[in-house]
């Protein structure tokens, strides 16, 4: 009986969207196309590695997935099933990888791949890509151009979800006023702070110092050398930490 190893992508929902734990709807016919092959052939699929899709910065490291699906053919003498070329052939460098692995592969959309035709049509495949990406890229701008509002900007895209209108601007606006509260509360201790180091006092001494004033951090807690330590770096500058105060004091 012959032995296959599925191997199938799919694309993420969008950032912070509520439906995106939810099955991509591609996954199920893609798993599907693999299972007809069964139909056809006499076989049993071990395993279906799914890859979700991603901005992957290290090409070494690109498509997880595809290397099980791969480690795993060859460890059991299996066939990989892709159940359309468009998933995988899009990208030379990993058709390329698959190839040099020696493992077999069939594609249930095109029947006729083989070694010899796969890395063709995927530097194909990866320039029509590019050109798509090109196209859409134009065709944006010139709407633009023309006065044509996009995205957010574009009519009736708030419709029935008004309340969520401005809600970025409102988180930015939020932490600029907690940044300004913050400074403004620990205003009138920078300058008592900023002498003590130039009298050559440690983090730890400035601690107790405050502590024993009853000073308390915005969340209503007791200084810690971490605490005193991130004042300094943000109110007072690098120069004030580290060796530079006792450099300082040890030149008097």
């Amino acid at each position: 009986m012959k032995k296959y190893v599925a191997y199938c992508r799919r694309w993420p929902k969008k950032r912070n969207s509520a439906q995106h734990s939810v099955v991509h709807p591609d996954l199920p016919t893609q798993e599907a196309e693999a299972r007809r092959l069964l139909q056809f052939n006499e076989g049993i699929i071990l395993a279906v590695y799914t890859e979700k899709e991603e901005r992957w910065v290290d090409p070494q490291t690109a498509r997880p997935e595809l290397a099980k699906a791969i480690k795993h053919a060859l460890r059991c003498k299996a066939t990989i099933v892709v159940p359309f070329l468009g998933r995988l052939a899009r990208n030379v460098p990993f058709t390329r990888a698959m190839l040099n692995s020696g493992v077999d592969l069939v594609c249930c959309d095109n029947r006729n791949i083989n070694r010899l035709t796969l890395p063709i049509l995927a530097a194909t495949a990866e320039k029509e890509s590019q050109r798509i990406s090109e196209r859409i890229k134009n065709s944006l701008a010139d709407a633009q151009a023309r006065g044509v509002k996009l995205g957010s900007n574009r009519p009736g895209h708030w419709e029935g979800r008004e309340h969520r209108r401005g809600t970025k601007r409102a988180i930015a606006a939020a932490a600029r006023k907690k940044k300004t509260k913050t400074r403004n509360t620990y205003a009138f201790l920078m300058p008592e702070i900023k002498a003590r180091r130039e009298r050559g006092e440690t983090l730890p001494e400035i601690v107790d110092w405050l502590n024993q004033e009853g000073h308390t951090t915005t969340a209503g807690k007791p200084f810690t050398q971490t605490a005193v330590w991130r004042l300094i770096d943000r109110y007072l500058g690098k120069p004030w930490l580290g060796n530079n105060i006792r450099k300082q004091k040890s030149a008097r």
